[in-house]
């Protein structure tokens, strides 16, 4: 037996600090992705007739159809397919499961009376509805603490490896109630990077602008990669919003663009979390949205307290844990603030112990619908 020196003592010191830092070989990792403000009407039928007509009808000149052809389809289904073909046929057919299709009977809806953004990430993010102290867009920090707070300090990570990126700037402040709590990125946050492309694409993001308070997604969606790829976070938060910008704007066209890229993104995110053996099959994906929108051509592009069809939401789980596949039918209605509960369940902790009065987590998918 060789004798233990110093120098061998102090290797194996060192090894059993670095693994107790690393995560262990099977830890579970969650990616929560937001589309603000998209409808279940895009999500379960693709594109809406009824608000393509009325966007052709004041509409100029000969060519006013074409951004929509790659879009048509004669049922909803394909139109669906059509609009977000990764969705559809590879998510939700061979890992996960969506639910908020009424036709179906089931519902998802906020528990918030507000229907606007900040309320609407606030009870996603903290397990129950904030209209007593989450009432505008106004940029403040969040009044409670979320569940990525929560999740960091429960299991002790390192601020790296609970990150949020947004295109809003509103995300500066919605994912976190102490200030540097975790990794946040967001509005025309600069992203600094050694990758060339990155570097590029963080020089020029400032004078990309269409929006006065939100960069484009391509910006967030690339540096939420690469974040990604760099950092392995556990759990990290991609907030989408050119949907929801393009959909204040009366954009029907630009804003079915929007939910595409935003399905581009889910198949380069689900791609690259299935080819590392530290998160293919032990990752759990939640896709879902802020709030709905009116449901005729004369609403479509609003959602407040007095705007029917503001609450009817959609909620996609796919990966760890998930055996149900496609649309859920005929099943309990789920609400928003469920979604803090299901983050913290998926790391093993019981997020009612930092707020009683939270949503439940969700625990639909025992079997197939």
């Amino acid at each position: 037996m060789k004798p233990i020196t110093r120098a061998r003592l102090l290797l194996w010191v060192a090894l059993a600090a670095g693994a107790a830092q690393a995560a262990p070989p099977h830890a579970p990792n969650v990616v929560l992705v937001t589309l603000d403000g998209v409808r279940i009407e895009e999500i379960f039928g693709g594109l809406d007739a009824a608000v393509l007509q009325s966007q052709l009808q004041a509409a100029t000149g000969p060519d006013a159809e074409l951004p929509y052809q790659r879009y048509r389809a004669d049922t909803a289904q394909a139109r669906r397919e059509r609009l977000m073909p990764f969705f559809w046929g590879t998510l939700m057919r061979e890992h996960g499961w969506v639910a908020g299709n009424p036709a179906l009977g089931s519902r998802v809806q906020l528990g918030n009376g507000l229907r606007f953004s900040y309320p609407g990430y606030a009870e996603m993010l903290t397990g129950r509805a904030r209209d007593a102290t989450v009432t505008s867009n106004d940029a403040y920090q969040s009044p409670h603490v979320t569940v990525l707070e929560f999740v960091r300090e429960q299991l002790r990570l390192p601020r790296a490896k609970v990150a949020a990126f947004g295109s809003w700037d509103r995300f500066e402040q919605i994912p976190e109630h102490t200030p540097g709590s975790i990794t946040v990125n967001a509005g025309f946050m600069p992203f600094h990077d050694t990758d060339p492309g990155i570097a590029r694409l963080n020089a020029i993001q400032a004078d990309a602008r269409t929006w006065r308070e939100e960069r484009f997604d391509a910006f967030t969606a690339a540096f939420a990669l690469r974040y990604l790829e760099r950092e392995r976070p556990r759990l990290l938060y991609v907030a989408l919003g050119d949907t929801d910008e393009w959909a204040h704007a009366r954009r029907y066209d630009d804003m079915l663009d929007g939910i595409a890229l935003a399905d581009r993104f889910l198949r380069s995110l689900w791609s690259w979390l299935q080819a590392q053996p530290e998160y293919r099959d032990n990752t759990l994906l939640i896709v879902t949205t802020d709030h709905g929108r009116g449901r005729t051509p004369a609403d479509w592009t609003e959602h407040s307290s007095d705007v029917e069809g503001a609450q009817d939401i959609w909620l996609a789980l796919a990966g760890q844990g998930q055996s149900a596949r496609g649309e859920l039918r005929d099943a309990p209605t789920l609400r928003q603030g469920q979604v803090a509960a299901t983050i913290a369940a998926a790391f093993g902790l019981d997020f009612s112990r930092l707020e009683p009065e939270a949503e439940a987590p969700i625990r639909v998918t025992a079997a197939r619908p």
